[in-house]
């Protein structure tokens, strides 16, 4: 899918290092940028004028779940186990793969529509392909497995799936999807501690050693989850990932919110990716992370996502980022945490958070040619005398988004989705959920 791309004069936002902000074309020739600044044009590539337009590297969403698009509105007034228990697993376990898979073209297209180019996507027990082909054909670029479920109270049994028959349904999409067009990879998604068993979390370490992959999660978000946990292996989660040896992997946690300091001591020094998302953690009264702390921890890599649309309502990456800046003035104090570093949530840091630092999350000569263009020149971000940074994060919003380009291909061009088409998709959206609650509700 690789392809090629010139941007014409556009106010760049580079995300490197130093933070430079030029005005400059950037090249993108097979998929990779070639030059940040003049550079001869080879013939036949697509050349877009995006004077008066800010170029940043392409939003990264470091916890998504495209599988739960279709739930928007249907899991509201819970709190994080009832919400799970009473509405999302039953809905996820009444999936088809149509369901499932235009459940994942929605969510794409909300992902792409606010800057979006890199998930990282937890998946779902069933139906797992379903999500692939929907990233495939979406265009985006992903890190991505099926959730892995074996246990748990409320559990629908269509999500039961033994670790033998979860690790034979792994291998072969792992098989069939990593390395896909150089934009898709594998990832092990053991949902969380209350839905795995022993014997699965040992499965998933030995294959992540075994394929050298990340380890995805959900941990450390809900104020009750801790005591929950104690109830029933009665230890820590923490205590009880470090026993079983899930700390010695790549591990990337959704959420954190009530990390502190006994669990970075547990972590000792070993690596740990965060993914902050700030809108579930307030719909489900989860708390608020305090990015302080989490950025100031030895071996904490943080980014950002939206998670699932029915904790959150939607999947605009912009709207999270404004909502990361703003309430770290209440968990922290105003200016504790800057525009400049909210935005590295998306691009630099949140490349770094999934592995990715030395291919994503900057506008750098070498590095994969995945884009965004804004247009700041419109009431709601008018600053001319302003810093660019608090332009973006505090004016922002998906109008804003003029295109979108992952490896130099467009998804959204002037406005308007390439890769999808968006009338189909709504259309099929709404027949796929009024089938899926007459199923389940």
């Amino acid at each position: 899918m690789a392809g090629s791309l010139h941007l014409r004069g556009g106010s760049v936002v580079t995300m490197d290092a130093q933070r430079r902000v030029v005005t400059s074309d950037v090249l993108i020739v097979d998929g990779v940028i070639t030059a940040v600044g003049d550079a001869p044009v080879p013939e036949g590539v697509e050349s877009i004028d995006v004077s008066g337009h800010v170029v940043l590297p392409g939003f990264i969403q470091g916890h998504v779940h495209l599988g739960q698009s279709l739930l928007r509105g249907l899991s509201e007034g819970r709190e994080l186990m009832d919400w799970l228990r009473e509405r999302i697993w039953p809905l996820e376990a009444g999936h088809t793969h149509d369901s499932a898979y235009w459940s994942a073209m929605l969510g794409a297209a909300d992902c792409i529509r606010s800057g979006t180019t890199t998930i990282q996507e937890i998946g779902l027990v069933t139906h797992m392909d379903a999500l692939f082909e929907g990233i495939r054909d979406s265009g985006l670029r992903a890190i991505a497995g099926k959730c892995l479920m074996d246990t748990g109270l409320g559990v629908s049994d269509v999500l039961i799936e033994p670790p033998d028959a979860a690790e034979a349904a792994f291998r072969d999409q792992h098989a069939r999807w990593h390395g896909y067009e150089g934009r898709i990879e594998s990832s092990l998604c053991p949902r969380f501690i209350l839905s795995c068993s022993t014997a699965l979390w040992e499965r998933t370490v030995a294959l992540a050693s075994e394929f050298d992959l990340p380890v995805h999660t959900h941990l450390l978000e809900h104020p009750r989850e801790e005591d929950e946990v104690r109830e029933v292996l009665g230890e820590s989660q923490m205590g009880y990932l470090d026993r079983l040896g899930v700390l010695d992997t790549d591990l990337r946690i959704a959420h954190g919110v009530q990390l502190n300091d006994e669990h970075l001591e547990i972590l000792a020094g070993r690596t740990l990716s965060v993914c902050h998302c700030p809108s579930a953690n307030l719909k489900l009264g989860s708390g608020i992370a305090h990015l302080g702390f989490l950025g100031q921890a030895q071996g904490v890599r943080v980014g950002i996502g939206t998670d699932g649309a029915p904790c959150n309502n939607d999947m605009d990456i912009l709207e999270e980022i404004r909502l990361a800046a703003l309430l770290q003035g209440v968990r922290q104090k105003p200016g504790a945490f800057s525009a400049e570093a909210a935005l590295a949530l998306a691009t630099c840091d949140g490349a770094a958070a999934i592995g990715k630092a030395d291919s994503l999350g900057s506008v750098e000569v070498g590095k994969q040619g995945d884009v965004v263009v804004l247009d700041l020149e419109r009431p709601g971000s008018f600053g001319p005398c302003s810093s660019v940074y608090d332009r973006i994060v505090y004016g922002a919003a998906r109008d804003a988004v003029r295109h979108v380009a992952v490896a130099g291909t467009p998804l959204l061009r002037d406005g308007a989705l390439t890769t999808i088409d968006e009338a189909q998709t709504m259309a099929r959206a709404g027949e796929e959920v009024r089938a899926l609650v007459e199923r389940v509700l």
